[in-house]
């Protein structure tokens, strides 16, 4: 039922894709991207990358996730809490570093690439919301 015109989890598999890809090229980017790109896209003065190299690795691994989870038969209440929650943090730390200005300090075109990750991870954490609903009524 997974790829029938009837699939009621067609949107939310749309979904899983975008940001499956979304986080699976951000998390390789931290992961695999050389300290001088990271000092000129960032900030010269970043300090120790194995933070971000820590968080490129739980990217890496939740976009990958997210791109098997949405080639399930069906999708299940805890693959739609991983996505509420797996996107909704990241989103959520995106708005408190804006709100307490620490972006500042990026480039413009890496403001611009936040931004869109922001709207990639914000319509992750919205999206299985229609569908938990449904799933926790039906248990």
């Amino acid at each position: 039922m997974a790829y029938t015109l009837s699939d009621p989890f067609r949107p939310l598999r749309f979904v899983l894709r975008f940001c499956g890809a979304i986080s699976l090229l951000t998390g390789l980017l931290f992961l695999l991207l050389p300290s001088a790109y990271v000092a000129a896209l960032l900030s010269p003065d970043i300090g120790p990358l194995w933070p971000l190299r820590l968080a490129g690795a739980g990217l890496l691994s939740l976009g990958l996730f997210y791109l098997l989870a949405a080639n399930e038969r069906a999708i299940r209440l805890p693959t739609m809490v991983t996505c509420v929650v797996g996107n909704g943090l990241p989103a959520l730390l995106v708005v408190v570093a804006y709100l307490q200005q620490e972006m500042t300090i990026f480039s413009p075109l890496t403001q611009a690439l936040m931004l869109i990750i922001f709207v990639a991870w914000l319509t992750g954490a919205v999206a299985p919301l229609r569908y938990l609903r449904a799933e926790y009524r039906a248990e």
